[in-house]
């Protein structure tokens, strides 16, 4: 048998007898993100988008409320003619944590925003052993004895109404109404 004569059959152009060869399909490139992947993706940007959106307050509190500091609240109640509303918590304060997630109802946040300049204060004792001096001097003007609190002030300075504690979203809203009936 001589194999010299015939050529190889993958030699063999199409056509010629032989069989024809599919030229291989190109490699798949190794960093190609898999749908699952894309999926993670996307909902991981949708949230940080969405906590965003619910964050639109400045960054001097939670919700949905448009916290001011506090160093420049008595000027705005003065201009605006809006009582202030100091809001005090601590960050280990589970009812504070109850009380924030009501600034993010969209109606206490537009009754809050509508009627006062908003305050947020956090107590940081525990953390740091004392609170800066001007946060001191309000808890002892405003007697705080516990957390929450919230405290109402005309824009002249006198105490309009306190309430401490937490006893839900129907007392905050009756309290925002009229806090010296409280």
């Amino acid at each position: 048998m001589d194999t010299t004569d015939t050529p190889h059959p993958d030699a063999l152009a199409p056509g010629d007898g032989g069989a024809s060869v599919s030229p291989a399909a190109p490699p798949r490139p190794q960093s190609r993100l898999s749908p699952i992947l894309w999926i993670v993706v996307a909902a991981a940007l949708v949230f940080r988008i969405v906590t965003a959106l619910m964050d639109r307050g400045t960054s001097e509190g939670p919700g949905l409320v448009a916290w001011q500091p506090r160093e420049k609240a008595a000027a705005l109640a003065q201009a605006s003619r809006k009582p202030i509303l100091y809001e005090f918590s601590a960050e280990w304060c589970g009812p504070c944590k109850l009380l924030e997630r009501d600034f993010a109802d969209s109606a206490v946040a537009a009754k809050i925003n509508g009627g006062y300049v908003p305050t947020h204060i956090v107590d940081r004792i525990r953390e740091e052993g004392r609170n800066p001096a001007d946060i001191e001097e309000l808890q002892r003007r405003f007697e705080i004895s516990g957390f929450p609190a919230i405290v109402a002030v005309a824009p002249d300075g006198h105490l309009l109404g306190k309430q401490e504690g937490y006893a839900g979203r129907a007392r905050l809203m009756r309290f925002l109404e009229d806090p010296k009936q409280d």
